[in-house]
């Protein structure tokens, strides 16, 4: 129990001792290939994700709820 509480100590220290966070550095801005060459700096918005996660998560609950649909029923009912 010692041992497995040490070795989960050092682990943690390794971990929040990284340096590599520090030194990080920004990446520059990404330019698209199509914008270059206008007399003026165009650049494209840096637009969210966040449409693109509601619509995958509206069509995963459509697919997943086909699942459930009952096969015996029939549109006559």
């Amino acid at each position: 129990m010692k041992q497995r509480l040490l070795a989960i100590g050092f682990a943690v220290l390794a971990l929040l001792a990284n340096p590599m966070g520090a030194l990080a550095q920004e990446e520059p801005k990404f330019y698209d290939g199509r914008l270059e060459g206008y007399p003026t700096k165009v650049t494209l918005d840096d637009s969210g994700t966040a449409l693109t996660w509601l619509l995958f998560v509206f069509l995963s609950v459509v697919c997943i709820g086909v699942m459930f649909k009952n096969a015996r029923r029939t549109h006559l009912d």
